[in-house]
């Protein structure tokens, strides 16, 4: 061994090596996200390589919280703590017999990889004598095919790296490389997971959550800026602005048909979002809508609520069931948070019988008694704007 094996965490993605000439846009903004990510345990220094990313692990930082912070970066589809450096053959045999040796196995391959490489042996060579090796001195069967644990060795350039246990990265691409949108931010279930969607998929979100105090209390508020710093740990920094209601609610109930309350609420929601979110950069809405799924989630009512929208509005949960949204946000982590009790604002005057088939003719007839631009733009300058940042500042 020519220097000392040292700790690295090794990344690997899958989409983005789809990118062919802009690929390297997507890797160095995944870069980005890694140092940001990581920016309170240590300022790590990941770098590009072939196919992949080296995050050296420097003396005195906990190698597991590095992977944790890493396993929730989008982009990544799988990872691994590794060691190596530029080494022999003996070193690497040394390496690979303690990290087959961390947990038991009945059966082994090893599957060895090259990029770029100037390293004496082939893949093929290092795959037939390194298993010679560990079945003579480690102990175990060969299993070419269903191994019980894997040997990985890769090789770039004069670098080699060896791991055994490798672990799922979330996929998509990073956070940040496809623009911006806002998110109607709910303290409930769905919306969060909506969030987490456009962010996989590459988009920064902003958040707007309306509350409708005085009449209600503070628990939507408190629920929806702790769901926000939650989401944060995936895109690092975040706006959150906390929206009155209230003040269009109490005209709809008072001048509008009950029926159409819901409806006419909603539409008030996005008008106001989408005022915010052209002031933040935001290109679309993103709701957490599902069809059917409640009263105003009829393909009816999402058509006559997404007419009132300045911007395209976005729904990834559209085809989903309950169930399903309920596991994610469990693996997201904002399930609990959003199955607290707490007075939500669509249910401020909301009406015994609501419209589940509104028709558009008849919500803009009932809206001519509102003074829709008004209401919106003063909601709009009235919400106040929470800043979240995460690895918070110390």
């Amino acid at each position: 061994m020519s220097l000392p094996a040292r700790r690295n965490l090794i990344v690997h993605y899958h989409e983005i090596g789809l990118k062919g000439r802009n690929r390297s846009v997507f890797e160095r903004a995944l870069v980005t996200n890694l140092r940001r990510a990581t920016s309170d345990l240590h300022d790590l220094h990941p770098k590009r390589l072939p196919g992949r990313i080296l995050v050296p692990i420097p003396e005195g930082v906990d190698p597991a919280a590095v992977a944790d912070r890493v396993g929730r970066v989008f982009g990544i589809a799988n990872y691994a703590l590794a060691r190596g450096g530029i080494v022999d053959f003996d070193a690497i045999c040394e390496l690979a017999a303690d990290a087959m040796r961390a947990a038991p196995f009945e059966t082994f391959a090893v599957r060895a990889r090259a990029a770029h490489s100037t390293f004496p042996m082939s893949a093929r060579e290092i795959n037939e004598k390194l298993g010679a090796w560990l079945l003579e001195n480690v102990g175990g069967r060969v299993n070419l095919s269903n191994p019980d644990r894997t040997c990985r060795v890769e090789i770039v350039g004069d670098l080699v790296l060896i791991y055994a246990d490798r672990s799922s990265g979330p996929g998509g691409l990073p956070v940040g490389v496809s623009g911006r949108v806002a998110v109607l931010l709910s303290a409930g279930i769905d919306s969060p997971v909506a969030a987490a969607r456009l962010m996989r998929r590459g988009a920064r979100c902003m958040f707007v959550h309306f509350h409708s105090q005085p009449f209600t209390d503070a628990s939507s508020v408190r629920n929806a800026l702790e769901i926000a710093g939650i989401l944060t740990r995936y895109q690092y920094d975040s706006n959150l602005y906390l929206a009155p209601l209230a003040p269009a609610q109490q005209q709809i109930a008072t001048e509008c048909p009950e029926a159409l309350r819901t409806v006419l609420y909603r539409r008030m929601m996005v008008r106001i979002a989408s005022e915010l979110a052209v002031r933040d950069g935001a290109a679309a809405l993103v709701t957490g809508d599902s069809l059917g799924q409640v009263a105003s989630q009829t393909l009816e009512n999402l058509s006559v609520v997404e007419a009132a929208s300045r911007l395209p509005v976005l729904r990834p949960l559209v085809g989903m069931d309950k169930i399903e949204i309920i596991a994610e946000a469990q693996r997201l982590g904002t399930f609990d948070v959003s199955s607290a009790p707490c007075q939500e604002a669509c249910v401020l005057f909301e009406p015994k019988s609501p419209a589940t088939r509104a028709r558009l003719f008849d919500v803009e007839r009932a809206e001519r008694v509102l003074d829709v631009s008004a209401l919106t733009t003063e909601a709009a300058d009235a919400a106040e704007v929470r800043v979240i940042r995460f690895p918070p500042a110390s």
